[in-house]
C-alpha cells in the first residue's frame, strides 16, 4: 500500500536515502530541512506519513509532533521519530508521550523501517472515515452528511423534512412506498400523524427539485413509486 510520506530532517544525505528506499517500496516522498519548510508544506498537502528528526534547527522534532498532535487537522498523522543522538530509553518514552507512534534511532535499520512504515500505513487506512455518501440522478446530487442538495451544482433550498424526504425516495427507488411507511421512516413517527402531512410534502418536494415531480407517481389509495 503506498502512501505520501513527508520526511523532516536537516540532512540532506538522510532525505536522499529515505526517499530511495521508500520510493522503492513505491512510497512518495517529500523532503523538508527545516519545521518550517514543512508546516508550509502540510498547507498545501497532508502527508498520510511523517518521518521526523527529534533534533532539527529552529524548533526541536519533539514541539513539531506536539504541534501536530494539539491541530485537529493533524492531531492523527502517522509519525516515527528517528534520532541519532535522543536514544535512551528516556528519550523513547518522550517521544512516545508526545505522540510519536514510533521511535527509530539512526543510523536505521532499513527492513526494520519499512516494517514500521507499511504498519503504519495500513492502521491509518484501516481508520480512515468512510467516503461520505452521495445520492444522484442526474444533475440532481444529494449528499446526505453535509444536508446538501444541488441541481446543475446550484443548491436547492429545503427544509429539514424535505430534504429526508428526497433522501428516502433516493434511496428505495422502484419500491412503493406507503404513506404510513413514509411516516415511519422519515418523520420518525407512527399513525398519529395524518398522510396528508406526507402528501403536502410530496407536493412540496416535487415543485422544488426539478426533474423529480414527473418520476414520482402517486398510488392511489396506497402511497407513491419514485421510478428514476
Amino acid at each position: 500500500m503506498s502512501a505520501q510520506i513527508a520526511v523532516v530532517d536537516d540532512d540532506p544525505e538522510i532525505i536522499e536515502l529515505l526517499a530511495l528506499v521508500l520510493g522503492k517500496a513505491g512510497h512518495k516522498v517529500t523532503g523538508y530541512a527545516t519545521p518550517g519548510r514543512f508546516f508550509d508544506g502540510l498547507l498545501k498537502k497532508k502527508p498520510d506519513l511523517c518521518l521526523i528528526d527529534v533534533q532539527l534547527p529552529g524548533m526541536d522534532g519533539r514541539e513539531v509532533i506536539r504541534v501536530l498532535r494539539a491541530n485537529p487537522a493533524t492531531k492523527d498523522l502517522a509519525i516515527i521519530a528517528i534520532s541519532a543522538t535522543a536514544r535512551s530509553t528516556a528519550d523513547i518514552v518522550k517521544g512516545f508521550d508526545l505522540g510519536a507512534d514510533e521511535y527509530l534511532a539512526k543510523p536505521m535499520d532499513l527492513d526494520l523501517l519499512l516494517v514500521r512504515v507499511a504498519g503504519l500505513v495500513r492502521r491509518a487506512a484501516s481508520q480512515a472515515p468512510a467516503a461520505a455518501e452521495t445520492l444522484a440522478y442526474g444533475d440532481l446530487v444529494l449528499c446526505p452528511d453535509e444536508h446538501r442538495a444541488t441541481f446543475q451544482d446550484k443548491d436547492i433550498a429545503l427544509t429539514h423534512l424535505e430534504f429526508k424526504l428526497l433522501t428516502y425516495f433516493l434511496r428505495n427507488p422502484n419500491r412503493v412506498l406507503t404513506r404510513g411507511l413514509i411516516l415511519e421512516k422519515v418523520w420518525g413517527t407512527g399513525p398519529e400523524l395524518s398522510t396528508r402531512t406526507v402528501d403536502k410534502h410530496v407536493e412540496t418536494v416535487r415543485k422544488k427539485v426539478p426533474g423529480f415531480g414527473s418520476r414520482v407517481e402517486t398510488v392511489i389509495g396506497v402511497g407513491y413509486l419514485f421510478r428514476p
